[in-house]
């Protein structure tokens, strides 16, 4: 039997990348609004006639062209976009993908479509500005216009130090600081938070409105857009502590104030329910330093579900925690405010029960 009228089977990577995502959204897409990073595009799914633009494009973090629609369950890369918007099958769409961008039998491979340069430190998955977003915030705080969220910062007990060294700003407002569509909106005044990866990498950024009644909201981010959000933050401590213990704190100011006092840190981002995901990458990181993992949590609901949940994702990645209140009904910031020599109690904490013996909750008896 004659084998030569089979149909090549392409690799979808090779198709992925050679595919321009944005241009296959204007294709299939009714219409597009804005430009540049912060485009959105009206769904182009079957039976999904939003009156507003809902999908968004980013990069993961292996480069990788996706879309989203907001708020929904669709995202994906090309081929998730191909194959319910044309009709045709997984394999039919692969196909169709790889003729559109000039794969053939015939002919060697095209060259894949270039990714964008990462500057030095910088996410490859991030758009640049919000790079420079950090970075002009960061210059601003040391200006005039950065008083008050300097005086906020001193008054939250960050040293200038630590607020240099993680990048930490000023954004005074969309009436005084332009920004492209995607940054964030800039309702009022607000401290800008950059956002780290393990290798210290900018990766994200975090808006922290000084006065969330008039923004209407606490923190402000980035669209998908211009960044994926990374759930996990890693703080840079300016200090050589002897430690044992990976603290892990609910939200950046917590994780901040535990790298300030030499403890390395990660800060869960946002009200996202931790997942096997995000219990890994702790794991990991541990693992690497070397050290225990302590889960820091907020005397409240949300910070008693964040150690529910996020305990037997650690023990199912081969990591038992121990948990940690801070006394008096207070978050960690407001505990190391309080009391100077938090740090030893940290210590106690850990000599209450040795790891590996099982969770630990300590909170009020400290």
């Amino acid at each position: 039997m004659a084998t030569d009228e089979r149909r090549r089977t392409w690799s979808i990577g090779d198709v992925l990348d050679r595919v321009d995502l944005a241009a296959l959204l204007d294709e299939l897409s009714v219409r597009a609004q804005g430009r540049g990073p912060g485009r959105r595009w009206h769904c182009p799914m079957p039976n999904h006639d939003d009156h507003r633009a809902s999908v968004t494009m980013f990069r993961d973090r292996q480069g990788h062209e996706r879309w989203r629609r907001w708020p929904g369950d669709h995202r994906g890369d090309a081929i998730d976009l191909a194959v319910p918007a044309t009709g045709r099958s997984k394999v039919d769409a692969v196909d169709w993908l790889a003729g559109r961008a000039g794969m053939s039998d015939d002919r060697p491979l095209p060259p894949p479509r270039p990714k964008p340069i990462a500057e030095p430190g910088v996410s490859a998955v991030m758009d640049p500005a919000v790079a420079h977003y950090v970075r002009l915030c960061a210059r601003l705080l040391d200006g005039p216009q950065g008083r008050p969220v300097r005086n906020w910062l001193h008054e939250r007990g960050f040293d200038d130090t630590t607020i240099r060294a993680n990048q930490i700003g000023i954004d005074p407002g969309r009436e005084r600081l332009r920004r492209p569509r995607g940054l964030p909106t800039g309702v009022t005044v607000a401290a800008t938070f950059a956002v780290f990866d393990p290798s210290g990498n900018l990766t994200y950024v975090q808006a922290r409105y000084l006065d969330p009644d008039v923004a209407g909201r606490k923190y402000d981010n980035p669209s998908a857009a211009m960044a994926p959000h990374p759930r996990l933050a890693f703080p840079i401590t300016t200090r050589v502590v002897e430690t044992s213990e990976l603290l892990v704190c609910e939200g950046l100011p917590d994780a901040l104030t535990a790298a300030q006092a030499g403890f390395t840190a990660v800060g869960l981002l946002g009200a996202h329910t931790p997942d096997e995901a995000v219990a890994l990458r702790i794991a990991a990181h541990a693992r690497n330093c070397g050290l225990d993992v302590m889960l820091v949590c907020d005397p409240d609901e949300a910070g008693r579900r964040m150690a529910d949940v996020l305990d037997p994702l650690l023990r199912s990645a081969g990591v038992t925690p121990q948990v940690l209140t801070p006394p008096g009904g207070v978050d960690l910031n407001d505990w190391a405010r309080r009391d100077p020599k938090w740090p030893d109690a940290i210590a106690g904490a850990r000599d209450l029960q040795p790891a590996g013996a099982g969770r630990d909750s300590v909170g009020d008896d400290l």
